[in-house]
């Protein structure tokens, strides 16, 4: 299946690398005269949690790379790895350039889908979510890879791509979480993180949210806080498991639990030495600020979440 990835971001050379080496014909475009940028080789650091695979691995990712799309370079998949808020300008660009393609929205999402609707029929899109995470330390994206990702199917889309999608990542050992709705999980997990990633940009980092026990159970009361807001939306936040432990564990108890997941693991070790969170201060922001802004419109009760607007409102991105 030809695979066009969107970027070299490191969730897109996370899943580019992980395709190539399972033999998938990848290309990943960038913008017109960044390409020289991409030309060299990606220093990779690898925790790979898949099966069968080396658990430890230093390795070079050799990406193919290019500036330019055509209709007749006959891309089947796109997959767009972006930014939520660059997402409907990724579609824009390529979608007459791969006539013929299935686009993968890799992406967060906090608005619903209108916005990739009025752009692409649902026949020809899915939308997915990476469970694998990375961040660059000096020239080296460390990575964690896990085996699962988020995957799933809006009203009217296509079983058939779905099942295409699912094959091609089952390809390089990758496993579909798959999601009844799709859209509404990515409201879930970008409300948990609106309460997580507030607090550790309020800490001033993970490994200082970590260690702190008092700032932990503060981060349950601030992700209860956002589910409030997905339950003014409508949404019933108990039947999805992530949300659970926030609800219904006592606080102090998963607070702790939490903090030593992270403390005492080597996944935990290295999502606190070079994740995602370092490397993108202003796409963490928003985690936080949509839903903050949401509960505003929506008059919900958020004392925790506000208690931490004033300091991340005055970082900049």
């Amino acid at each position: 299946m030809k695979t066009l990835v969107v970027g070299l971001g490191s969730i897109g050379t996370i899943y580019g690398w992980a395709l190539s080496e399972a033999g998938v014909d990848v290309t990943h475009v960038v913008l017109k005269g960044k390409a020289k940028l991409f030309e060299a080789s990606v220093k990779l650091d690898i925790l790979d949690l898949r099966k069968g695979h080396p658990e430890t691995q230093q390795t070079v990712y050799h990406p193919t790379v290019t500036e330019e799309v055509s209709p007749e370079d006959g891309y089947e998949l796109v997959m767009s790895p972006t930014k939520q808020y660059q997402l409907a300008d990724a579609v824009r660009q390529y979608r007459d350039l791969a006539p013929d393609a299935t686009f993968l929205m890799f992406s967060a999402n906090w608005e619903g889908p209108r916005e990739i609707d009025e752009l692409l029929p649902r026949s020809r899109y899915v939308w997915g979510y990476a469970a694998a995470n990375g961040g660059r330390l000096g020239d080296v994206l460390v990575i964690n890879m896990r085996q699962d990702y988020r995957l799933g199917m809006l009203e009217g889309g296509s079983h058939e791509k779905l099942q295409a999608v699912i094959e091609l990542f089952g390809e390089a050992g990758l496993e579909a979480d798959l999601k009844e709705n799709i859209i509404e999980w990515l409201w879930v997990h970008h409300a948990i993180n609106a309460g997580l990633i507030g607090t550790a940009l309020y800490a001033g980092g993970i490994r200082e949210l970590v260690g702190n026990p008092a700032l932990m159970i503060f981060t349950v009361y601030a992700v209860r806080d956002s589910l409030e807001v997905l339950k003014r939306r409508g949404v019933d936040v108990t039947k999805y498991a992530d949300a659970k432990p926030y609800l219904q564990e006592p606080v102090d108890e998963f607070a702790a639990s939490y903090a030593n997941s992270i403390l005492n693991s080597r996944y935990g070790q290295r999502v606190m030495e070079a994740g995602h969170f370092g490397s993108s201060p202003g796409e963490m922001k928003r985690f936080y600020l949509d839903v903050l802004r949401t509960g505003e419109q929506l008059g919900v009760h958020m004392p925790h979440l506000n208690a931490l607007r004033q300091r991340i409102q005055s970082m900049p991105t």
